[in-house]
């Protein structure tokens, strides 16, 4: 660290033309690498979203049609403890939650592949 006489720090000489020329173009060299590191990073990222979207929605998918099997199933059950009808209603409500679930699945399913396939339009 160079310092004048009176403390301050000390201003540093100009370069001469032919280095800041060499600067300059080496100042350009790294703003280029940086910028297409950012478009790599960038298009994996979108990458890495359009999956997780997927891997969400496929889920979701999943819990909506566990949530519609286990309803009638759990409506069933609390009839079947309430008339003392065990298990009857518990089966009914099993097979009633088994045609509801595979029915939203195949109208789902096909409304997806309808919009695209795999794609995410929504």
């Amino acid at each position: 660290m160079d310092l004048a006489p009176n403390g301050d720090m000390k201003r540093p000489e100009a370069p001469d033309p032919e280095e800041y020329r060499r600067l300059e173009s080496e100042a350009e060299k790294l703003r280029q690498s940086a910028m297409s590191e950012q478009s790599d990073a960038s298009r994996k990222r979108g990458r890495h979203q359009a999956g997780m979207h997927a891997y969400v929605r496929y889920t979701g998918i999943g819990m909506q049609f566990l949530v519609l099997m286990l309803l009638p199933m759990g409506a069933g059950y609390w009839a079947d403890t309430l008339l003392e009808t065990t298990p009857w209603l518990l089966v009914t409500g099993a097979a009633l939650g088994a045609v509801a679930g595979m029915t939203w699945l195949v109208r789902t399913v096909t409304r997806m592949e309808s919009k695209g396939g795999n794609k995410d339009r929504e």
